[in-house]
């Protein structure tokens, strides 16, 4: 298509209060919903006069011989520029012109098919996310019905019971048959009260199975609707049938209903079976029919009314059987589903119809499609076959046609990447994000509006990466990067891309976190919550995981630098959202509580609340071994980490064979899944082994001790020497805690040169971040002094405590409670030093 004027055709109405005929009010904005305003574009009608948008892009028109409910054309023009949304642009004049101004999109004309892809991809979720709601607010009144009635069946049985006492209280004179009469009606009162709490608890059960699947029915109708997205993105503008165009406006106008009574199976059925004079005319109309089918099934998917949905597929399919579109959306319908096997069936009839038609293009999208269908059902190694033979085409067609292939290599390499990673092949999957990374650069460089997300998104996947590898510097370039692009695309449509700079914001305080720069992690959880605040306000459904997420985050945070009161309130508002969400969805956010739990638990521990501490670990325990018995792979690591706390809990309770039967188990787990991954569970077997050499030291097992320090040191020194500021804590902990040993066993000079690199490291760790590390500076100070209070070096002694009390006396002026007792014993071996 050659950059020159276009004329698009639209119909808008509004009618004015104050003036007879009618007034069309509308807005023409960028690329998509929520885009900047464009200005000083021209707009005209073929019954009305030119108009040019405003600088806020809005323009208006006059219709005096027209009245509600009639249409009106527009015609668009900037050269160049193509409309998005064409087909809305016949609408009925509406009988208020502030009710429903008219919104055209336009892009660029290299934009339109991903612009398309948005818009439509945007108005389904909104109808789903419609269906969604509607359908829960029917389960929850059918919920509380159900509830009310067995509530006033157990008022019925309190009375009968309440009636019993009475009676038996007037009858202490009564004859032995009496009594026994009363006491028969009292344990068939009793019987009662036990039918209604079961019924009870089955009423709360059937009602968080139906809340959970309509969840689950939402996000699968999320993806199913994909490939009608795909087809009505690609539909070019004044294309298709009357119907199509008419019931595609009735969706997009949320009158879901009204565009099913017109697409009516009896309809369709006529319209497939119309009479085709000539061959063009007969594939035209057959073509429009399945269109037609496709749509169906997309409007009936949006309302979850899937089986009717799959008769629509087919509908489309007994229309024209040789069909490749027709087939290939009914496979990609029934994958979304978990449909596995008629998904695998409709993809292998796909497959057979591209190779007959020798259309590379299609055999390539079809083996891309199988070999993500492989992976969602974990058959890897066919996964990554389908993956390779499609790439491998792809980059054949983008050697002759890069403009329409070259997003396909990159989606394709994509997937790849991410098999790969999940895989542990974090060689190729990094060259292939990084290929991946390229090409989008090069397609961003031509037509940014449609591929500058693409380039955030493989950015962040890249840094994601960085991360695991512990490549911090590479992950941060990253992440900063990504960061920059999506503020810029967010300064342009914020309703869009604001997630998307919290994603990333989130991401990189995180990894701020991880290398000690708290201010800098603190800032980015807080401009992170503050965004998810405000997205949860207006849709709670999509965004209330993500603000709990980010005062989860927020919380450990607080925790970590001894802002206990902060990190409390952060926790228990970040639980109370996923207790919430569990009800409705326990398969997803039952981990997320156990999370917080556990969180929650570490903060009671370190505030002495050790009752609250155990009770918050063991439930997290609970939850999590439940959670291996259906996917060990995933959740074997979180349940070594409760144990590993619930056992250091249960050490500082002098529960010693508990704490060991804890640890040991945790340690039995890591040293397996460091075998497999060391780069990932290397740091927890390290934390494991330190923790046991803690527990031997105590019960005066002191070989054992030293042999586990000295492993657990080992670890700790080869994880610093790939990311010191990730490390350099557990390292310090580890010399002062072997230093501890040392000196028990009067090995001197040993604990001496220990005790020393560890506060040398706690004391350049202060200097970054005094709240979290200048209390274990105080620590090593007061046992270096004990050390040297042994050896006869007073004034050294003397110096260590004195620095020690000074750092005490600080923390317990925010804190007395806490650090009474740390201070109480400085003082007192400051006495007994000076004797």
């Amino acid at each position: 298509m050659s950059a020159r004027a276009f004329i698009f055709l639209a119909m808008v109405v509004v009618v004015s209060k104050t003036q007879a005929g009618a007034v069309l009010r509308g807005v023409v904005l960028s690329n998509e919903l929520g885009g900047p305003p464009m200005g000083n574009i021209e707009v005209s009608a073929l019954v009305g006069n030119t108009n040019n948008t405003d600088a806020n892009g809005k323009f208006t028109f006059s219709f005096p011989n027209k009245k509600p409910g009639d249409t009106v054309r527009l015609i668009v023009r900037k050269e160049g520029y193509v409309v998005v949304n064409d087909i809305q642009l016949e609408l009925t004049l509406p009988a208020d012109p502030e009710e429903r101004p008219a919104i055209i999109l336009l892009c660029k004309e290299g934009d339109r098919e991903e612009m398309g892809r948005r818009f439509y991809k945007l108005k389904s979720v909104e109808a789903i996310d419609e269906t969604y709601k509607k359908k829960v607010q029917d389960a929850q009144n059918a919920s509380a019905a159900e509830l009310a009635k067995l509530r006033q069946e157990r008022d019925q049985t309190k009375a009968i019971d309440e009636t019993y006492k009475k009676k038996l209280q007037d009858a202490q004179n009564a004859s032995a048959a009496e009594l026994a009469k009363l006491r028969q009606e009292r344990d068939q009162a009793k019987a009662l009260d036990e039918t209604y709490k079961k019924k009870l608890q089955d009423a709360q059960n059937a009602s968080a199975a139906e809340l959970a699947k309509l969840s689950q029915e939402r996000d699968q109708a999320k993806g199913a609707t994909d490939t009608v997205v795909e087809g009505l993105a690609k539909q070019k503008p004044g294309v298709g049938s009357e119907l199509y165009r008419t019931t595609t406006r009735l969706f997009l106008d949320g009158k879901v209903d009204r565009a099913l009574v017109a697409l009516s199976d009896e309809k369709l059925r006529e319209l497939s079976k119309a009479p085709k004079e000539k061959k063009v005319e007969a594939e035209k109309t057959t073509k429009e029919a399945i269109q037609a089918w496709l749509l169906k099934g997309q409007l009936l998917t949006v309302q979850f009314r899937f089986d009717d949905a799959e008769k629509a597929y087919q509908g489309a399919i007994e229309t024209s059987p040789e069909s490749f579109e027709a087939n290939f959306a009914f496979a990609w319908f029934s994958q979304q589903l978990n449909h596995y096997d008629k998904a695998k069936s409709a993809y292998g009839r796909s497959l057979e119809l591209a190779r007959r038609n020798q259309d590379d293009g299609e055999i390539a999208m079809t083996l891309n499609n199988l070999a993500m269908l492989d992976g969602d059902q974990n058959r890897p190694g066919a996964a990554r076959k389908g993956f390779e033979e499609a790439l491998k085409i792809y980059r054949n067609l983008a050697k002759n046609n890069p403009d329409s292939y070259l997003p396909d290599v990159a989606r394709t390499v994509n997937n790849l990447a991410t098999l790969n990673r999940a895989q542990n092949r974090v060689e190729e999957a990094r060259k292939g994000y990084e290929e991946t990374l390229k090409i989008y650069r090069q397609l961003a460089q031509r037509t940014p509006d449609t591929y500058l997300s693409y380039v955030a998104v493989t950015l962040n996947n890249l840094a994601v990466l960085d991360g695991d590898q512990n490549r911090v510097e590479e992950a941060r370039k990253g992440y900063e990067e990504a960061l920059s692009v999506r503020r810029q695309l967010a300064k342009k449509n914020p309703d869009t891309y604001q997630p998307e700079v919290a994603v990333t914001v989130n991401n990189l305080a995180i990894l701020d976190r991880a290398q000690n720069r708290m201010e800098e992690a603190r800032k980015g959880f807080e401009e992170a919550l503050k965004i998810r605040r405000e997205l949860a306000k207006k849709n709670p459904d999509a965004y209330l995981p993500d603000l709990a997420m980010t005062l989860n985050n927020l919380a450990n945070l607080d925790r970590v630098q001894n802002r206990v009161e902060e990190a409390r309130k952060g926790f228990e508002e970040a639980l109370k959202i996923y207790r919430e969400l569990t009800k409705n969805n326990p398969d997803t956010y039952m981990p997320e509580v156990a999370r917080t739990v556990n969180n929650l638990a570490i903060l009671d521990r370190a505030q002495s609340r050790v009752e609250e501490a155990r009770k918050g670990f063991e439930e997290a325990l609970k939850i999590r071994r439940e959670l291996v018995q259906k996917d060990p792979d995933t959740y074997l690591p979180d349940v070594a980490r409760t144990l590993n706390n619930l056992a250091v809990l249960d050490g500082d309770q002098n529960r010693p064979e508990e704490a060991r039967k804890g640890f040991e188990e945790a340690l039995k787990i890591y040293s397996q899944l460091a075998k497999n991954n060391p780069n990932a569970y290397l740091s927890d077997l390290a934390m494991t082994l330190n923790n046991l050499a803690n527990l031997n030291r105590a019960q005066n097992r002191v070989e054992a001790a030293r042999k586990q320090y000295e492993e657990a040191l080992k670890i700790r020194r080869e994880l610093v020497k790939k990311n010191p500021d990730a490390y350099l804590p557990d390292l310090a902990m580890t010399l002062n805690n072997l230093a501890i040993l040392d000196r028990a066993q009067n090995r001197v000079e040993e604990a001496r040169k220990e005790y020393e690199e560890a506060l040398k490291i706690r004391r350049e760790l202060a200097q970054k971040n005094p709240d979290a590390y200048l209390l274990e500076v105080a620590r090593t100070l007061n046992n270096l002094a004990v050390l040297d209070g042994d050896q006869n070096r007073p004034q050294e002694a003397r110096k260590g405590l004195e620095e020690a009390l000074d750092i005490y006396e600080r923390f317990g002026e925010r804190n007395p409670e806490r650090f009474q007792s740390d201070i109480v014993r400085v003082k007192h071996q400051l006495q007994t030093l000076g004797k």
